[in-house]
């Protein structure tokens, strides 16, 4: 097998970006997980004119992390000197997956609601090629039908000029591992690698059930708790999940109904299998306590032990 060196992919795919772009204006987008950061290091590499034919946008859906869209502005801000183009646009991907119950359904109006409105950001900036951070398991899961991933349109059958997109993804032959060692070549800060994965619909597929502005900033709080506890370079992604059933508790002596939560951490080398990391006890007991304490209204937590496959990653 053919060594993998970081650099010459890295200079391989800025020369594929200019000869496919040939001065055209792009579109990069941005949610401030390291995929999309190699992303626009790699079109900012492929042009001469940075502020002139780059353009990062993050489009703040209501369902990213804690702080996620604040701190990547910032992010573009100290490190390139340039704005970090936001649009708000919660209320129409809220709207649209109102009273969404499937986890397919709310992938696919995601999809639907997240490439309609890129369409229209290229428009609004007369840009004609949108560069997105599709990576080599997202591929090969929709072209197994394992999963259909939100941002995989060719392999699933869909044209991406139904939504009006030229689309350029430099980093579709690439695992997680092999992005983070682009990432360590192109200087992107230690703390971005040392990011939870997060997926691209975000707590819309860590929702299980209905998807409610309560909701989403009950498992936005146990997102922050879950990731601040977890530092084992062992463990490649670890997230808490919503739960759609609510059941029994005790609170202040009096039995309530409240909410469950989920805790999953796994272990993997190239996501298409994985297995639940053996996290020490007392770490569990402290994350537990926390969640228990800190996010209102959840009266237990389970911690998840199934491998994949059979489950998925993701609940949802």
């Amino acid at each position: 097998m053919e060594r993998f060196e970081p650099k010459k992919f890295v200079s391989k795919k800025v020369q594929a970006l200019r000869s496919y772009a040939k001065g055209r204006k792009i579109l990069v987008a941005v949610s401030g997980g390291i995929d999309s950061l190699v992303c626009f290091e790699i079109a900012r590499n492929a042009s001469i004119k940075v502020q002139e034919q780059i353009i990062p946008l993050i489009l703040d859906t209501g369902l990213l992390r804690q702080n996620e869209v604040k701190s990547t502005e910032e992010y573009f801000r100290k490190k390139y000197g340039i704005e970090l183009q936001k649009w708000d646009v919660q209320d129409r991907f809220f709207s649209s997956l109102k009273g969404i119950i499937s986890s397919e359904e709310k992938r696919n109006i995601f999809r639907d609601v997240f490439y309609r409105t890129m369409g229209q950001a290229l428009r609004s900036y007369s840009a004609e090629i949108l560069v997105q951070g599709t990576i080599l398991p997202d591929i090969i899961e929709t072209q197994r039908g394992i999963r259909i991933h939100f941002n995989v349109l060719n392999e699933a059958g869909i044209n991406p000029q139904n939504y009006g997109l030229t689309i350029f993804e430099p980093l579709k032959e690439l695992t997680k591992n092999r992005v983070k060692m682009v990432a360590k070549t192109l200087s992107i800060p230690p703390k971005f690698l040392r990011l939870q994965p997060f997926p691209g619909p975000g707590f819309a597929i860590r929702i299980t059930g209905e998807i409610t502005h309560e909701r989403v900033e009950k498992i936005r709080i146990a997102t922050a708790i879950v990731e601040s506890e977890l530092s084992s370079p062992k463990i490649y992604q670890g997230f808490p999940v919503l739960l759609v059933d609510r059941v029994p508790g005790i609170h202040n002596d009096t039995v309530v109904t409240g909410d469950v939560i989920a805790i999953r951490i796994i272990e993997t080398k190239d996501y298409l299998s994985a297995r639940p990391y053996r996290i020490p006890w007392p770490k569990i007991e402290k994350i537990t306590k926390r969640i228990l304490n800190e996010v209102p209204g959840v009266v237990r937590v389970l911690y998840d032990v199934t491998p994949k496959p059979p489950g998925m990653i993701e609940f949802a």
